[in-house]
């Protein structure tokens, strides 16, 4: 509903907006359109779609200009769609959407068997050639000429699927082109496709980080979040953790923010010991923050000794967990130096990372 709101209160053709909804929804609603300054009304539908429209046209206190009606399920209605619409309408006082249908038709029983196919053509009574169209919203009219309709209309005969169906028994009703991605909300399997329309493709960066630390004797080596057993541990103002410090700085510089020297700064008594995967934590929350989310981290462990393989495992399920994705998406490696440099010499251990991130682009504006 929000969307659909958005897409006819950013239009200059539509001067005001009548929101018809259930008893159920009814408060909620009230409370969704307060951003919108050109919804007037808000009002209480009925069990049929014909009802729930005559309800919105009683909100409606003139006979003169033409009105729109549109399903909220087509939340991907566009600017150009609407144009054409309010185009169409005041050339010809009715008309609605359609898109061509390229596929085969075929009748198809409850139990999934076929019975025969529908043609795509036809001829009408005058032995003009017909095309079936699929009909979309919004459907436009003129106001006197939709209130006529409904007013004449023998809603005992059938519930009418649109306003189309109520209009052209008494005035004619043209087309204007449709929009293949102005799909209806029907089925489960139409959310990605509506979210994919709505919200484009993902904004995609990587970050390389890289962290390094001296081995000394008097401390725990923890590395990846994980106690490991050795007779050295890492020196540094805090748990001196370079994986996690590694991962940390490939995450920031993904999103193009301060180095974690800039954001916990060795200088600071607060981050004396502290332990690193809180430091993930919340340098994680600012990214969160900012609409990232984590596509993929790979990284690497370069040490002599211990033999690093067989904690990695539980590294990889230790920081998803700080990250609160699935394990899946982190990868912890380990490597010697080949007994090279200060690696080599067992001095000290280094640490590379490289992170994925993405994010939706921002469209959630008025």
């Amino acid at each position: 509903m929000w969307w659909a709101l958005r897409a006819f209160q950013n239009h200059s053709d539509i001067s005001s907006i009548v929101l018809v909804t259930s008893e159920d929804d009814l408060s909620a609603m009230q409370e969704l359109v307060k951003p919108f300054a050109k919804v007037v009304s808000v009002v209480e539908g009925g069990p049929a779609r014909w009802e729930s429209v005559m309800a919105g046209l009683d909100a409606i206190d003139t006979d003169d200009g033409s009105v729109l009606v549109h399903d909220c399920a087509r939340a991907a209605v566009s600017a150009d769609l609407i144009s054409r619409v309010v185009r169409g309408t005041r050339q010809h006082g009715a008309v609605v959407p359609v898109v061509r249908i390229c596929d085969t038709l075929w009748w198809v029983d409850a139990d999934g068997h076929t019975h025969g196919t529908t043609s795509r053509q036809s001829r009408d009574e005058d032995g003009h050639k017909t095309d079936l169209m699929r009909v979309q919203t919004p459907q436009g009219f003129s106001l006197s000429v939709l209130r006529s309709a409904y007013d004449r209309f023998d809603f005992r005969e059938g519930s009418p699927t649109d306003d189309a169906s109520v209009v052209e028994e008494f005035h004619p009703v043209s087309v204007v082109p449709g929009e293949a991605t102005n799909i209806k909300l029907t089925y489960p399997e139409d959310q990605l496709r509506m979210e994919e329309i709505l919200l484009g493709s993902f904004e995609v960066r990587t970050g390389f980080g890289y962290d390094s630390h001296q081995l000394v004797d008097d401390r725990e080596l923890i590395l990846g979040g994980v106690s490991i057993k050795h007779d050295m541990g890492l020196a540094g103002h805090s748990d001196a953790d370079a994986l996690i410090h590694a991962i940390i700085d490939a995450l920031l510089g993904a999103a193009g923010m301060d180095d974690i020297g800039t954001l916990f700064p060795d200088t600071d008594p607060a981050y004396k010991n502290a332990d690193s995967t809180d430091l993930l934590r919340i340098a994680w929350a600012k990214l969160a923050a900012d609409g990232w989310s984590i596509e993929n981290i790979d990284s690497t462990i370069m040490a002599e000794a211990p033999k690093m393989h067989p904690y990695a495992p539980q590294m990889r399920e230790r920081i998803a967990g700080v990250l609160q994705v699935s394990a899946e998406r982190v990868n912890v490696k380990a490597t010697t130096n080949e007994k090279m440099g200060f690696i080599g010499r067992k001095e000290g251990i280094g640490c590379t990372a490289v992170a994925t991130l993405r994010r939706r682009p921002d469209t959630l504006r008025l």
